[in-house]
């Protein structure tokens, strides 16, 4: 077990968690998790999240010579496997006279570290960061914990947001989930717990780099329409084929644990994560009502994605994310269409009111091979979660009520 601080490179700091098998590096920036990495089965160690070639060693996008590279777009500067999205789930956009970052301020600040140790009680090593609003935007105060626990193969993380304005604060809210190389394969297999979804729109950043139709709405990820007429299977990753399409997925109300899941077959290895779903949201909770796979496997043939703009996209990739939220299309659309796939496209957080988002991200070796099929349907117990697949199951040992999580928020925030 462990916890420590360290230094990336000049002025680029984070901190370290893990325990006997999972380890987490969180960068200050824009809270990014650099690294989730556990031990394969064959005992080598192995990241789950991409370390993106344009990803900058620099300490400021501003006083870079190169920033164009990256399109004027200083979260490419920083961007990590995971992080998370608040007021804004989406690209740059101004709405009246407030400029929202792309995928939020949260995305793009420096949390400032507070304080970090481990819980006499569970053992558990923990870091406690906090970031207030910026400047001309609603005021607000966000804690975040991030935890590891002895013996569970999860990253645990709860962002509390307190509105300290006179007025709503009307927000989408994102956990923005990326897997990457050597973990992420051509062969491993997709799977969430939403059984409704719809392609990315005719406007959207998509319509120059897809293969899958506007705007249609299926019901079966291995059956998703193409523009050609045909239909393809989402949930077996391609490999670098040249395209990058969208496409969100409502998830049922009767979800007591909203999930998502990305497995290996060849490692036999899985990256999990899981929230509370609509069945279990509770007065303080800040609630993640859709499934969204972004597959970057190409086309993008403009930086920072390829070497330079015409050239070949080099960035293969697949978020596994889950939203409050109009696609990925920023809070201005959201607020407009209000609800999409029967669930609501914002959150909202009224004055002095403070709403808790938990999620845990587990990444994990399996042992039973009839689980390299995927993933049919997914148990709470009291130890952890089970993942089955027909009378095939494997088990991760984790917190899914958050059980824990609640006593250290309690301990650490009051």
């Amino acid at each position: 077990m462990d916890v420590r601080r360290l230094q990336l490179w000049e002025g680029r700091n984070a901190t370290v968690l893990s325990n006997e098998s999972i380890r987490s590096v969180i960068e200050d920036q824009g809270g990014m998790v650099v690294e989730l990495s556990n031990t394969s089965g064959n005992g080598g160690r192995l990241n789950a999240h991409p370390l993106f070639h344009f990803r900058s060693t620099g300490i400021s996008f501003e006083d870079d010579d190169n920033k164009d590279f990256w399109r004027n777009n200083k979260l490419f500067y920083f961007l990590g496997g995971n992080f998370f999205c608040f007021p804004n789930f989406g690209g740059p956009q101004h709405m009246g006279h407030r400029f929202y970052d792309p995928h939020g301020w949260t995305a793009n600040s420096m949390w400032v570290i507070k304080k970090y140790g481990t819980d006499s009680e569970t053992g558990a090593n923990w870091v406690l960061s906090t970031l207030g609003s910026p400047d001309g935007e609603q005021s607000s105060e966000i804690y975040k914990i991030d935890m590891v626990l002895p013996g569970h193969p999860v990253l645990y993380t709860s962002v509390s947001i307190k509105n300290l304005g006179s007025s709503d604060i009307i927000a989408n809210a994102a956990w923005h989930n990326t897997v990457g190389p050597p973990f992420l394969e051509s062969g491993c297999i997709i799977d969430v717990c939403a059984k409704r979804f719809a392609t990315a729109r005719e406007d959207s950043e998509f319509v120059t780099t897809g293969r899958l139709a506007f705007g249609k709405e299926f019901d079966d990820l291995a059956k998703a329409p193409q523009r050609d007429g045909t239909v393809t299977d989402l949930s077996i990753v391609p490999g670098m084929i040249g395209n990058t399409d969208f496409v969100t997925g409502s998830i049922p109300a009767e979800c007591k644990m909203g999930w998502s899941s990305v497995i290996n077959p060849r490692l036999k290895m899985v990256y999990f994560s899981f929230f509370p779903g609509p069945a279990a949201l509770e007065a303080d909770t800040l609630p993640l009502y859709f499934n969204n796979l972004w597959m970057q496997y190409g086309g993008r043939p403009f930086t920072p994605w390829a070497l330079y703009d015409g050239g070949t996209d080099q960035v293969f990739c697949l978020g596994v994310e889950n939203s409050t939220g109009y696609y990925a299309e920023g809070l201005s659309k959201s607020k407009s269409i209000k609800e999409f796939l029967s669930w609501p496209t914002t959150v909202t957080i009224a004055p002095q009111e403070t709403k808790v988002q938990r999620y845990g991200t587990a990444f994990a070796p399996y042992e039973n091979p009839k689980m390299m099929g995927g993933i049919h349907s997914v148990e709470q117990v009291v130890e952890g979660i089970v993942l089955k697949h027909g009378k095939a199951w494997s088990f991760i040992d984790a917190d899914s009520l958050f059980v824990h999580v609640k006593s250290l928020e309690a301990k650490l925030i009051g």
